[in-house]
Formats: C-alpha cells, sequence, structure tokens
C-alpha cells in the first residue's frame, strides 16, 4: 500500500534535484545535527518516500495568503 503521509508531501521536506522534488531530499523539521560523523551538524538526508511521526502536510502556499505571514503550526482548518 502506498503511504501519502510521506516526505515529498510534508511541509518540512526540502526536496533535491528535478524541479526541486526529486527522489532525495532534506528533512528540516528539527535544527541541524551535530554528530560524531559529521561535526559541521546538518539537516538529516531522507528519500522522498520515507516517512516519520512529524509529517505535516505541505498545503503550499495559500490563496490570497503571502507565504511570509504563514506560520508552520497555522492549522488551515481554524480559518
Amino acid at each position: 500500500m502506498k503511504r501519502i503521509d510521506n516526505c515529498y508531501t510534508c511541509l518540512f521536506w526540502e526536496g533535491q534535484g528535478i524541479r526541486q522534488r526529486g527522489p532525495k531530499g532534506l528533512c528540516r523539521r528539527f535544527p541541524p545535527q551535530v554528530t560524531p560523523r559529521d561535526t559541521e551538524g546538518r539537516f538529516p538526508i531522507t528519500l522522498s518516500t520515507d516517512w516519520c511521526g512529524e509529517w505535516k502536510r505541505d498545503i503550499g502556499d495559500p490563496a490570497g495568503e503571502a507565504a511570509d505571514n504563514r506560520l508552520i503550526y497555522d492549522d488551515p482548518q481554524s480559518r
């Protein structure tokens, strides 16, 4: 069964590659992580088909509303 709540449809995911929605991308849900293997700290790379419990639907740019005014915690149902 194909999941619809995957990285590709997530608000926090930034795809790389073809039209910025390629098969791999960066998860920007949390700040970059510093690890012993990566001392500079980077966002985790995920596949577009990956998923986690932090998924939030990417609703794009709502009609008539500038992206600067939209907070990541806004609930589109409450409008």
